[in-house]
């Protein structure tokens, strides 16, 4: 399996002038934000809290989400809530083109990995008739392609999953950054653990947030696994996603309407290319027609890097492209210039 990480950190000693490889937003935290957590560190709030997450941060996702507090759990990321679930299953289901981790983590706890591929001919639309997995994990808006799932497919997907007694992991990190309606995967299913952080839209990457909603019995084992590993999340870095949450709807209008203005921007130079423009989220998964790998080496001569599609799944002519530069359009013009000497 492709290593992203290492690319990643060959990207990093190379220092390439413009960076469109990870989903790291440029866009800058809120100064609300950071003067919240500078405000909790000023008020001596530097130790232990409850693994839960403080109520106060636990009330507000809730109040947010729709859901209960007991059905909230904050961790330290992502990553490690979706880490507790895939420990829990034994055979995975991973819809590709796909976020390395999923597999990774689920590789690396020696569990069983099936894989479902799509394709960009049929618009990165699942064609599943039979699961034979105990998790199912679903990824929408997705990372690569910023694909959403139209809500009947997204439903027929569940109907199959419930035939089989299938828990679902919702991976919905990028959906508060959506062009077009997004149905959360609770809305229509029960057997469903979603999980939801502060790095996208509030470009809080850095401040290790997240959380997960799901049914108490699911919570209560998150709580375990979190006691044996991470213990909590620091106080400072739950106090500023209060204040996150509290300013939510005014970053995301603004957050929003920048991803858009770049999908634009990006579907206008890139004319010729063949890609699913996105319905949420921030990439771009753009077909180039050679190898994505040595396109992305190619890249990285000129100053510019991107994530070959090998890193999503078995799309060796694909690259991903991440709109978070503000030298964006220079950014995407130099690929386009180095798509057409590659053609010649």
């Amino acid at each position: 399996m492709f290593n992203v990480y290492e690319f990643f950190n060959k990207i990093s000693s190379l220092n390439p002038r413009i960076r469109l490889d990870a989903g790291q937003p440029d866009i800058k935290v809120d100064e609300r934000i950071i003067e919240e957590a500078v405000s909790s560190l000023k008020r001596g709030e530097t130790g232990y809290t409850k693994t839960l997450g403080l109520d106060e941060l636990r009330e507000k996702i809730a109040e947010v989400e729709g859901v209960e507090k007991e059905n909230v759990i904050v961790g330290n990321g992502s990553k490690i809530l979706i880490a507790s679930q895939i420990l829990r299953a034994k055979r995975i289901g991973i819809i590709s083109p796909h976020w390395q981790a999923y597999e990774s983590i689920a590789r690396a706890f020696g569990k069983e990995v099936k894989i479902f591929k799509t394709s960009l001919e049929e618009g990165w639309e699942p064609k599943i008739k039979r699961l034979n997995v105990d998790l199912l994990i679903l990824n929408y808006p997705n990372n690569p392609t910023g694909k959403i799932l139209p809500r009947e497919k997204l439903k027929e997907i569940l109907e199959i999953a419930e035939e089989g007694n299938v828990k679902v992991l919702a991976d919905e990190i990028y959906s508060d950054i959506t062009f077009k309606p997004f149905t959360p995967v609770r809305e229509l299913y029960d057997n469903v653990v979603t999980i939801k952080g502060f790095s996208k839209l509030f470009s809080m990457t850095g401040f290790r947030l997240g959380y997960a909603i799901g049914q108490r019995e699911d919570i209560k084992a998150m709580q375990k696994f979190l006691e044996v590993t991470t213990t909590c999340v620091p106080i400072f870095i739950q106090r500023a996603g209060v204040k996150a949450l509290e300013i939510r709807e005014g970053v995301k209008k603004r957050v929003v309407k920048i991803y858009e203005e770049r999908v634009k921007l990006a579907s206008r130079i890139l004319k010729g290319f063949e890609f699913y423009e996105p319905d949420g989220a921030f990439y771009l998964f753009v077909k180039t027609g050679i190898d994505g790998l040595s396109f992305a080496e190619k890249l990285l001569e000129k100053g510019v890097s991107v994530f070959p599609g090998i890193a999503f799944g078995d799309y060796r002519d694909f690259i991903r492209i991440s709109l978070v530069s503000s030298k964006l359009e220079e950014g995407l013009k130099i690929i386009k210039e180095v798509k057409l000497c590659a053609s010649e």
